[in-house]
């Protein structure tokens, strides 16, 4: 006896879905058909501004004026922290520096030491004083550091016990350097640049002006350095 042989139908295997195409957005249907979809907009990337030099300006300053490190500042500009900026000058100011980093720029870093101390060159030695029509070693330092929020004491002698003590080879800029000019007491100070330089109010020259640690009446005269907090 032969049964009949009944026909079957197979059930329809389930669509697929279809996930959408890398970086596009849009609605998918049941299916996975995309209604509509359109490619992720990328910003366009900013574009830096450009500062002319105005009198009176420092390189720190515009830095924080435009929230950018100045770090970023001198490289966009391929110059160094310690470069004279004058009235005129365009300086680019760069759009991809971190806020953050210009943040962290302390209001006293030495790099603003040094800006401010080299800002008084050319101002005359004077016996006493402390400001810009004329001023002596310890005068030119302690008006540096109390722009910068430091009380400094008038005084080369009482300078040397404020901070903490650095070797020669330990220098770095806007550290006080020290001299025995005179006597066996501490009798001059000035404030470390770079590469062996600082500035100072000297008697000699007449003047707020540049000197090398290197040269023979400062090298035998050093007699210490401090690196403030």
């Amino acid at each position: 006896m032969v049964l009949p042989i009944r026909a079957t139908t197979a059930a329809p295997l389930p669509a697929m879905a279809v996930l959408p195409p890398e970086g596009t957005i849009g609605e998918w249907d049941a299916a996975g058909a995309a209604r509509s979809s359109q490619q992720t907009p990328q910003p366009p990337p900013p574009a830096d501004r450009f500062y002319t030099v105005r009198k009176g300006d420092r390189l720190f300053r515009i830095a924080r004026r435009f929230q950018v490190s100045l770090r970023a500042l001198t490289q966009a500009n391929q110059i160094t922290e310690h470069s004279i900026i004058r009235p005129g000058q365009r300086l680019r100011i760069p759009s991809g520096s971190s806020k953050a980093e210009a943040r962290q720029e302390s209001l006293q870093s030495p790099s603003e030491l040094v800006e401010t101390a080299l800002s008084y060159r050319g101002v005359p030695y004077r016996y006493a004083g402390m400001s810009s029509r004329g001023m002596d070693c310890s005068g030119l330092v302690a008006r540096v550091l109390r722009l910068h929020g430091v009380m400094a004491p008038h005084n080369s002698r009482q300078l040397f016990k404020l901070g903490t003590p650095v070797s020669r080879a330990e220098l770095r800029p806007g550290d006080l350097v020290f001299f025995r000019t005179r006597g066996r007491s501490i009798s001059h100070v000035g404030i470390y640049i770079a590469n062996g330089q600082f500035v100072h109010a000297s008697s000699g020259g007449g003047r707020v002006q540049i000197d090398s640690l290197d040269s023979g009446y400062y090298a035998q005269r050093l007699v210490g350095a401090r690196r403030l907090p």
